[in-house]
């Protein structure tokens, strides 16, 4: 029976790499509020607080919440301010992120 052919490596030497461009995987700082433990036990708390998805229930739907989103975008009110925040499904937030991306960049 034949053995599998090794797999060699080619290294050029001589060659530089190029170096990755991180920058479009790179967040803005304020992004990095959502991965601080703070944020992650106050949303959990608003989510057991909040169960269904606010959007949903507007239509008679009865949909679990798996995010809570800001309703006025972040970038023009506060970010800890609980007044601020609804229950939503991932669709919902989806969708309301969409409108709010227009809203933003001033094409309603």
């Amino acid at each position: 029976m034949a053995n599998k052919p090794t797999k060699k490596r080619v290294r050029l030497y001589g060659v530089q790499r190029t170096a990755h461009n991180r920058s479009k995987y790179e967040r803005s700082r304020s992004d990095d509020r959502y991965h601080s433990w703070r944020w992650t036990k106050e949303s959990r708390a608003f989510r057991e607080s909040h169960p269904l998805c606010e959007e949903c229930l507007k239509k008679g739907l009865y949909v679990p919440s798996e995010v809570v989103d800001h309703i006025i975008p972040i970038a023009i009110h506060d970010f800890w301010d609980e007044s601020n925040w609804q229950a939503l499904c991932a669709k919902c937030n989806a969708a309301k992120g969409n409108r709010d991306k227009k809203i933003i960049n001033g094409r309603q």
